[in-house]
């Protein structure tokens, strides 16, 4: 069959790869004129790295069967992290759950909660029974009033803006189920990076669908969906040149957001009203090359209500830093609204915003630390999922024959991420094979 794929991320190349090694006739159309979309990587002096940090957990058996299928997973390298938070002025280390028993920053008692807490999240195996209550309303009812303002709530303000209190618990859940079970028997957090950065991954599916006759078509845009007795029919296309043409398919695959998808084609009214309960937020990622460690830590989360954001990854406490020829790599996460003021900056405007605050973390951080930066804005990076997301949730194969959608917002409970996007395109192709 002739398939169309919209969008060239890890979701469309896993779906893509699956079904042209099964003899199906594959394009995908990408708007950008690279591959890889929220993993795909720029290059600071002679290395890649993720344009947005990027991990693999021990959980993530979809992405890791990938490698190993593809043959790399000589690639994947494990990795001890380091957690810690910021909060009233000082770091406090949280990789563990004996640092958590000495958290002087709450009471004992609190600390002891806190732990058992995740342990109860980490042993409730059906998720659908805390799915009809907020992350917000759960959690500020099994912890007291200042614990949830400095543990909770920073965390749930700064991931999601104006809409933190509207995420639905299995969201949390699911962060403690792949974080709990990432921890070897010393309840140290083992993380996965692979050599050379997700690059060398992109570049061996991108090579491994044109070896199976599949055609990858850069700055080339998808404006509409054509169909004919609630069957697809073909679709319209524009490049970069603005040339346009109509190409006739059998089967269409969107991984584009809801938003893009519903300008494409008239979905039933149904479909529609779910797709539209769906928020995204934007992210503002920062990165520097820098001469200094901003601090011992690999992931730093901000749990402060006035910091301008959301936490510090510094990538080369994870990853050695002679990789990068001795520099240090970090990143500043930044999770808005569509409408938020941050987006409007510059690099020099928000450099100058967030060096005072980076100053509280390291009070020896100076702007000469940086060597260099990239600077990106990505539109539909986090979807906002809402209590009993399971009964509007859309399903991967929609009503009209030959189309289906797979995007960031139909992995639940499950957080978005590279895994879960394999996972996709494993589920799409399945779909596929079975009809």
């Amino acid at each position: 069959m002739k398939i169309c794929i919209i969008g060239a991320g890890i979701a469309g190349l896993s779906a893509a790869y699956n079904l042209s090694k099964i003899g199906h006739e594959v394009s995908i159309y990408e708007s950008s004129p690279f591959a890889g979309g929220q993993a795909s990587t720029i290059k600071i002096d002679d290395f890649e790295i993720e344009k947005a940090y990027h991990h693999l957990f021990v959980t993530d058996k979809a992405i890791l069967n990938l490698y190993k299928e593809l043959g790399m997973s000589k690639d994947l390298k494990w990795y001890k992290s380091s957690v810690a938070t910021y909060s009233e002025g000082k770091v406090w280390k949280t990789t563990s759950p004996f640092d958590l028993l000495m958290l002087s920053l709450i009471p004992f008692k609190e600390r002891i909660k806190l732990i058992l807490l995740s342990l109860r999240l980490k042993l409730l195996r059906n998720w659908k029974k805390i799915e009809n209550i907020t992350a917000y309303d759960w959690l500020s009812n099994k912890v007291s009033k200042r614990t949830f303002e400095i543990i909770f709530r920073p965390l749930l303000y700064g991931k999601f803006g104006e809409f933190y209190k509207n995420i639905g618990m299995p969201w949390f859940w699911a962060k403690i189920q792949t974080r709990v079970s990432s921890r070897n028997y010393k309840f140290q957090e083992i993380l996965c990076y692979p050599n050379g950065s997700f690059s060398k991954l992109i570049s061996k599916l991108e090579k491994e669908i044109k070896k199976n006759n599949g055609n990858i078509h850069f700055e080339h845009k998808v404006t509409k969906i054509i169909t004919k007795d609630n069957s697809v029919e073909s679709v319209d296309i524009i490049d970069n040149k603005s040339s346009k043409k109509n190409v006739k398919y059998d089967i269409v695959i969107s991984t584009a957001p809801y938003q893009v998808l519903d300008k494409l084609i008239d979905l039933d009214q149904n479909i529609k009203n779910s797709m539209n309960k769906v928020e995204y937020m934007s992210a503002i990622v920062m990165i520097l090359t820098l001469n200094n460690s901003l601090s011992e830590y690999y992931w730093l989360s901000i749990a402060e209500n006035n910091f301008p954001f959301l936490g510090i990854i510094e990538h080369t406490n994870l990853i050695p830093k002679e990789k990068y020829a001795d520099n240090n790599i970090l990143y500043i996460t930044n999770y808005v609204e569509n409408d938020n003021k941050l987006l409007k900056y510059s690099y020099e405007e928000l450099i100058d915003i967030y060096t005072p605050y980076l100053k509280k973390i390291n009070n020896k951080f100076d702007k000469d630390w940086i060597l260099e930066h990239k600077f990106n804005k990505i539109n539909y990076a986090q979807p906002i999922i809402p209590v009993n997301y399971s009964k509007i949730k859309i399903p991967l194969k929609l009503s009209i024959n030959g189309l289906y959608s797979g995007n960031t917002a139909q992995i639940y409970p499950e957080d978005r991420g590279t895994n879960y996007a394999v996972d996709l395109g494993n589920k799409i192709t399945n779909l596929i094979i079975k009809s």
